[in-house]
């Protein structure tokens, strides 16, 4: 795994131990690469605010899924039709957590394949009431969709012309880090509850899902996004008010991409989100008012994922006192 400590200076300690691939002696780098699972939805809501706030979308974050698809108005459930694109970033519109099928329509362009397993997928009624919170991947994908409409490009390459580059990452991609089949990255590791041992794979969630799950990115890179929230400087993109917003809970403690709970060591507000691939856990938190971060990436998952998650929560918590 990788642990960093962030402020708003930059990283202040960051490192890293074990190896990229069990059976092979290349060790883990704090310069490798890192799978960020649902982290990336964060990544994705602020993606979308930059695109509102150029007024790419006509209503803004008002803009309802029929207004980008109007063709759908028949195959769609009606409770659908004015969900809006900010309903979708919080989860506050209903949409089940997953597609029945996140492979479907494999041959597809990808801005088709999301827009027919959009359309397939909202056809039944909501999972939730509108207004209420309900955790889900299909709504990312919901968003990615509207903004490949309106803009005719690739939700891949949104993320790179309207948040990494201006953000100056470099490293960034999306699917399992590194080439099929060589140690030059990473691999990803599941635990086999039968033998007990690792299990390396480079597998990672479909394409299609990318929105909500499969960026990749070094930690150096990762904090240059995450630190929108902790300089004080003015941001690289969007203005306060606009990330500010993304970080301003909806419905219970979710926000746009961000789980938000009050700390006394953070001050009062702390944002933070856990993302996972089946293969790779991070975790992180940023606490604003104390100008600090803290990330731990790990390239392994135990079989009983609560395991993982324990582990990577008391090594947050390690870091927060050594600090």
């Amino acid at each position: 795994m990788i642990a960093a400590i962030v402020d708003r200076r930059g990283i202040r300690a960051i490192a890293a131990a074990g190896v990229r691939k069990v059976g092979h002696a290349q060790p883990l780098l704090t310069t490798d690469l890192v799978h960020i699972g649902s982290n990336t939805k964060a990544m994705t809501a602020t993606m979308l605010a930059v695109l509102v706030h150029d007024g790419v979308f006509d209503s803004g974050w008002n803009t309802s899924i029929v207004e980008v698809f109007p063709e759908l108005r028949d195959d769609i459930h009606p409770d659908y039709h004015a969900v809006t694109l900010w309903q979708l970033v919080t989860m506050t519109g209903g949409i089940p957590c997953d597609a029945a099928d996140w492979k479907a329509h494999g041959d597809a362009h990808l801005i088709e394949r999301r827009y027919r397993i959009l359309r397939d997928n909202l056809a039944d009624p909501p999972g939730a009431a509108p207004g209420k919170h309900l955790y889900s991947n299909l709504a990312y994908l919901v968003a990615g969709a509207m903004a490949e409409r309106v803009t005719t490009r690739t939700w891949e390459s949104l993320m790179w012309e309207r948040l990494f580059m201006p953000l100056g990452v470099t490293s960034a991609g999306f699917g399992a880090p590194g080439t099929p089949e060589e140690l030059g990255a990473p691999w990803g590791h599941q635990r086999d509850p039968d033998s007990g041992n690792w299990v390396p794979d480079q597998d990672d969630n479909a394409a299609a899902l990318g929105p909500a799950g499969t960026v990749h990115i070094g930690i150096e890179d990762w904090a240059r996004f995450f630190s929108l929230w902790l300089t004080r400087e003015p941001p690289a993109i969007g203005d306060r008010e606009t990330l500010g917003r993304l970080v301003t809970p909806v419905a219970g403690r979710y926000a746009a991409g961000w789980l938000v709970v009050r700390r006394l060591w953070a001050r009062g507000r702390a944002i933070t989100h856990d993302g996972s691939n089946g293969s790779w856990y991070t975790k992180l938190w940023v606490a604003p008012a104390v100008g600090r971060a803290y990330v731990v990436a790990a390239n392994s998952v135990e079989a009983d994922v609560r395991r993982t998650f324990a582990l990577l929560d008391g090594i947050v918590l390690r870091l927060m006192f050594r600090a």
